[in-house]
């Protein structure tokens, strides 16, 4: 009968794993992004910083080995993940919003802001797959950067990036 157990209780376990692969290809996976430097009573407020993004995967965070600039348009792309951009886009989104453009200054008479240009962001994209693709194997997690950053073509050679996942921002009051 012990051996009926066990088989039982693996056969569980391999079902809970291909439930859970499942549910990680249909929404993606979930990441929470801390901004800190917050204003008490303000979400997202200009002034904030990205401090870190986390992998959230099995009860743990994974942090993201980003630099500024790759916070930044991390965070863009999760406040604007329903749709695809181009690069221009995300350029000019960036430009014209007051919380990248006063990013970290709570606190400070300087900005710790890092404007992202049109021509840099296919680099910044294969960046950060690289760093998607580093906390994924930290986690052990069987989905690629690739399926979490997508590149979107149009019918005219132009590409739309987006992220597929689940997102939440925890803030952190000064």
């Amino acid at each position: 009968m012990p051996v009926d157990d066990d088989l039982t209780q693996i056969m569980d376990e391999v079902d809970l794993l291909f439930v859970e692969l499942r549910e990680l290809r249909a929404s993606g996976p979930h990441f929470r992004i801390y901004h800190r430097f917050r204003k008490p009573g303000t979400l997202c407020a200009p002034g904030e910083e990205i401090a870190t993004v986390c992998l959230v995967h099995r009860g743990r965070e994974f942090c993201l080995p980003l630099s500024l600039a790759l916070r930044i348009l991390f965070d863009y792309l999760a406040r604007h993940s329903r749709l695809p951009q181009s690069a221009t886009q995300i350029e000019a989104g960036i430009r014209a919003d007051c919380f990248y453009l006063q990013h970290g200054t709570a606190g400070r008479n300087k900005s710790i802001s890092r404007g992202i240009s049109r021509s840099y962001v296919r680099v910044y994209i294969e960046r950060l797959r690289s760093a998607l693709e580093i906390v994924f194997g930290r986690a052990s997690s069987p989905i690629s950067s690739c399926d979490v950053l997508l590149s979107e073509r149009t019918v005219m050679n132009e590409v739309g990036y987006r992220l597929k996942a689940t997102f939440n921002w925890t803030h952190i009051d000064t």
